[in-house]
């Protein structure tokens, strides 16, 4: 009995010992963007268990600002840095393509909105379901915070560049915002296809202009309401070789085709090389 517990004092001082010297690699920004990330991580570290890859949320530009302060490793964001945050030196990486989609409680009775109805119900112009062939309900927009990349879409794929309404139900991330429309009838909110299609028995999608969002439809431009997905990092604040080195065999790893065509195209992401003749000015 003391044999085994002496040895496994001395397996649990070993393993201590290892996650110490393991490099950390940390990871902060989108919520849209967290899930695909976080897989990449459960893969790498599977693969290079001297790799330690931690993965938070925040949003967009939470993640940019950190980024930009040596808060964090990486900033994952929905959308391109600004002016202000380029100029700290930032580095960009394109990681996946993103198609949005507009979703709705089931019971709205919508199944698609022209882009000027769409543009409406988020302005505040149109405010029951049945002015857009839905059923006699008001009308709740469910969208995220200003620190998302997912807003900053859709203000200008959906809004273009108009105000949000006063009218809304702010949820601080993804999996909030698809709670909620799910539990609140009348809800209408805009979203990442991946999360639409893990919660279609919750969410209904709605067509835009017409068209289903797809990545078949983004590949053929016949959908237009799509973003890169980005990660930032930032070389000036990368001192440490070793903390650099493992940043950059990560984001090696994101980008190789063996994770682009199979996790990417299964979480229902498009693998950036799939859409070069596309081009985003978010």
């Amino acid at each position: 009995m003391r044999i085994r517990f002496l040895a496994q004092t001395v397996l649990a001082t070993l393993l201590s010992a290892l996650a110490a010297q393991a490099q950390t690699v940390t990871v902060m920004g989108s919520t849209a963007l967290g899930p695909i990330l976080k897989k990449a991580a459960e893969e790498y570290m599977k693969a290079n268990p001297g790799v330690q890859i931690a993965v938070s949320g925040g949003g967009s530009m939470t993640g940019l600002n950190q980024v930009v302060s040596g808060g964090c490793h990486i900033g994952i964001s929905d959308v391109f840095a600004t002016p202000d945050q380029e100029k700290a030196g930032l580095k960009n990486h394109n990681i996946v393509v993103q198609p949005f989609t507009l979703i709705a409680h089931p019971g709205a009775g919508v199944k698609t909105l022209s882009a000027q109805q769409a543009e409406q119900v988020f302005t505040g112009k149109i405010g029951n379901w049945k002015d857009v062939g839905g059923r006699d309900q008001k009308i709740v927009r469910v969208i995220r915070p200003e620190s998302s990349g997912t807003r900053a879409v859709q203000k200008k794929e959906i809004l273009h560049g108009q105000e949000f309404t006063k009218d809304v139900l702010i949820q601080d991330s993804t999996g909030a915002v698809v709670t909620a429309v799910a539990t609140t009838p009348g809800a209408v909110s805009f979203v990442e296809l991946e999360h639409l299609e893990k919660n279609r028995a919750r969410v209904a999608g709605i067509a835009y202009n017409g068209v289903e969002c797809s990545n078949e439809a983004v590949k053929s431009g016949k959908y237009p309401v799509f973003s890169y997905g980005h990660a930032y990092t930032n070389p000036a604040k990368l001192t440490d070789p070793k903390v650099k080195q493992a940043v950059e065999a990560f984001l090696a790893f994101v980008l190789s085709p063996a994770f682009q065509q199979t996790s990417v195209l299964k979480a229902g992401y498009l693998p950036v090389d799939y859409v070069k003749s596309l081009k985003t000015q978010l």
